[in-house]
């Protein structure tokens, strides 16, 4: 089931798959050429329709298996960066079937929507067994992530890249989440283990890697093992720094830092970084007795909010924001939004009479647009649309009250596509209908 529709509304994408929907698609953004794509996405057919491996009960076995393994190892991990170590009796693998690739699949879900938390994992399983047949997997939340890993048997590299970055696209419209892949390379399943840790260390590789989600090992995601001794932060140097005002200093010494930790390629030795700098940034708060509202409030110093990272280069964006508001909060004596919400609250007041969004904001404020709307939300406590929905209705207010516009006009002025959806957001947010609001107001 594909569902075509002009509505761009995230509710209807989620009510779509809800329902059973393949793809949830704009018609504004429809073309032959994503049509086709998504056409032959849906061919998903086999010549054996039941293929042997799934007949010998060999689908069953390695879920079973792989659901196990899963337990056992989120219980003894602190984090998912460790190597993996694994002792479990596996099915053993038919000699005829053909080489498989593994899956390690990882995604933060603690801004999922509380209905969506049963359905997610379902969601995941449908569109792995849709893009590859004979697919077994299996499935966990641990610690506000979901962590899938999979086997697909007779595959190869190019139909892994593509269908992998076609499954990221749709968790992306359905859920507003980011999902990261991380695929083995092609191997037999007597090297189960060594095909797993090549799945993982290509996920992990996503991390360190410039916006991408899908990953094929290669070689070139595997941890430095010199990179496992870390240098330490110091909390004397960075006081010192923020007491003379020495601002490039300061941004230079947090560069080299991760300049380091990008060499080393260790996932865990980041996030213990970031930890650091955070515990030392509220230390320096409290030492300086700084204010805490917006960019530096209690939030700002959450050890979980590394999850929402999902590049290192976030990672540095967030610390290098984070010791810029200490840095200018110490000089100025107050604390208001960082820079770049200040950034995206200024594009809205400019520009909300356009057709614009969180990708254009982003844009304009030279950040991922995932950085952006966790940011944003965290600071202002609401999530971008619902900000440019407010402000465009405030407006629509003083026009509804100053002029004598129609309603079609007000809508078009105030950057809606069309007067019904106006119509309706202005009711949800005021509580009454343009005509009613005009009336009382003396419009």
């Amino acid at each position: 089931i594909i569902i075509l529709s002009h509505y761009d509304e995230f509710s209807y994408a989620q009510e779509a798959i809800k329902l059973g929907a393949f793809r949830y698609i704009l018609k504004s953004e429809l073309t032959k050429t994503n049509l086709e794509t998504v056409l032959k996405s849906l061919d998903v057919s086999s010549d054996d329709p039941d293929p042997p491996e799934q007949k010998n009960g060999w689908k069953k076995q390695w879920e079973t298996a792989i659901e196990t393994y899963m337990l056992s190892t989120f219980l003894e991990r602190k984090d998912d960066s460790s190597r993996l170590k694994t002792a479990l009796p596996l099915p053993e693998a038919d000699s005829e079937m053909p080489e498989c690739a593994v899956f390690s699949v990882s995604c933060r879900t603690a801004s999922l929507p509380n209905d969506a938390w049963e359905k997610f994992p379902k969601t995941i399983t449908v569109l792995f067994e849709e893009a590859f047949s004979g697919m077994a997997g299996k499935g966990r939340y641990y610690n506000h992530n979901f962590h899938f890993i999979g086997i697909a048997p007779g595959t190869n590299a190019e139909k892994i890249h593509t269908a992998c970055v076609q499954i990221v696209k749709n968790v992306r419209q359905y859920y507003d989440v980011l999902l990261f892949i991380g695929a083995s390379s092609l191997g037999v399943l007597a090297d189960w283990e060594r095909l797993l840790q090549e799945a993982h260390d290509a996920r992990i590789g996503c991390f360190f890697s410039a916006k991408i989600f899908v990953a094929l090992f290669n070689g070139t995601h595997v941890p430095d093992k010199k990179s496992e001794k870390r240098s330490f932060i110091s909390y004397a140097k960075l006081v010192e720094l923020i007491e003379a005002n020495q601002k490039e200093a300061m941004l230079e010494y947090i560069q080299n830092m991760f300049r380091e930790l990008r060499a080393g390629k260790n996932y865990t030795a980041v996030h213990e970084t970031f930890i650091d700098f955070l515990s030392i940034g509220k230390l320096i708060h409290e030492k300086f007795q700084l204010e805490g509202k917006a960019s530096l409030s209690e939030d700002k110093f959450k050890h979980d909010t590394f999850f929402n990272l999902p590049f290192i280069g976030d990672v540095e964006l967030y610390i290098y924001e984070l010791y810029l508001s200490l840095l200018s909060t110490k000089q100025n004596g107050t604390a208001s939004y960082s820079h770049i919400v200040k950034k995206c609250i200024d594009f809205i007041h400019s520009d909300y009479e356009h057709n614009i969004g969180l990708a254009e904001a982003a844009k304009n404020a030279g950040v991922s647009h995932s950085y952006l709307s966790f940011i944003f939300k965290q600071e202002t406590g609401v999530n971008f649309n619902a900000a440019l929905a407010q402000y465009r209705i405030e407006q629509a207010k003083k026009l509804l009250t100053a002029t004598g516009l129609r309603i079609y006009q007000i809508a078009e002025k105030v950057g809606f596509s069309t007067p019904y959806y106006f119509s309706k957001v202005f009711k949800e947010l005021s509580g009454y209908t343009c005509k009613e609001y005009r009336d009382k107001n003396g419009g």
